[in-house]
């Protein structure tokens, strides 16, 4: 009879290991595929893209017209590596989303897949948009700012790996938050969040938006300003999104409650 349970106990383990480790397998082939497509795009911008990816790069400092240098023997190559890879993503992020969602979507429902649909498009839509915010309307005018900042006593003499640390650490957060409205949308969606809880809380939300920006951005107030004053206003309109879905939630809730 022990024997019986405990086959039957090891029977039931099995079948319940069993879906887990087919779902580590698939995640696994996915996660080499995104890493391959990765390479492939990386090898690619390296070998036929190298100097436009660079000019756009360094398009903003070169319009300041300072020089730019390197204190190592191998910074310059990284650099360049360094931009290959960023276009790399670029260039493989259709494969990756593919992979994501092939992943994803087999476990949602049909009304769950139409809002992944939703926030991905959107999500992806709202990231490049911040990005060339960032890029055109505001990299610019920062590094002019704090050139001037510096002072007439000062000789800039920029690195080009310090230079691409700036310019990622500045525009990968605008990328991040111009998701707010979507990440609103989302929220009060399922519920956790309503209008009047983020109308309420604005002060305090100004508060974390401050520190945030001190902690997203390099070291210097007035990227951080430039960064937290487009994050209040996405903030405000988060507010106007959360109304518009908060009211068509109740309109549904109570059309369904009288059908009831």
């Amino acid at each position: 009879m022990g024997q019986k349970l405990v086959k039957l106990f090891m029977s039931e383990e099995n079948e319940t290991m069993a879906p887990v480790m087919e779902h580590l397998d698939e995640l696994r082939t996915r996660l080499i595929r995104c890493v391959l497509a990765l390479l492939a795009g990386m090898v690619i911008c390296f070998a036929l893209f190298q100097q436009e990816l660079t000019d756009i790069i360094m398009g903003p400092f070169m319009k300041l017209e300072q020089s730019m240098i390197y204190t190592a023997f191998a910074e310059g190559f990284l650099f360049q590596l360094k931009i290959a890879l960023l276009g790399g993503c670029v260039l493989a992020s259709p494969v990756i989303i593919w992979q994501i969602m092939r992943f994803v979507l087999p476990a949602l429902y049909k009304n769950e897949k139409r809002i992944f649909f939703i926030m991905t498009f959107f999500g992806i839509v709202l990231f490049v948009g911040g990005v060339c915010f960032g890029y055109f309307l505001v990299l610019r005018p920062v590094m002019e700012t704090l050139i001037r900042l510096a002072g007439t006593e000062l000789t800039p003499m920029i690195t080009a790996s310090s230079y691409l640390s700036f310019v990622l650490g500045f525009l990968i957060p605008f990328g991040l938050v111009f998701e707010i409205p979507m990440v609103v949308y989302f929220l009060t969606i399922v519920g956790i969040i309503t209008p009047q809880l983020l109308t309420k809380n604005r002060k305090y939300v100004l508060l974390v938006v401050l520190v945030l920006a001190a902690m997203f951005t390099p070291p210097d107030i007035v990227s951080q300003l430039c960064l937290a004053a487009p994050m209040m206003l996405l903030y405000e309109i988060g507010i106007q999104i959360s109304q518009f879905v908060y009211k068509r939630k109740l309109k549904k809730e109570a059309k369904r409650a009288r059908i009831q």
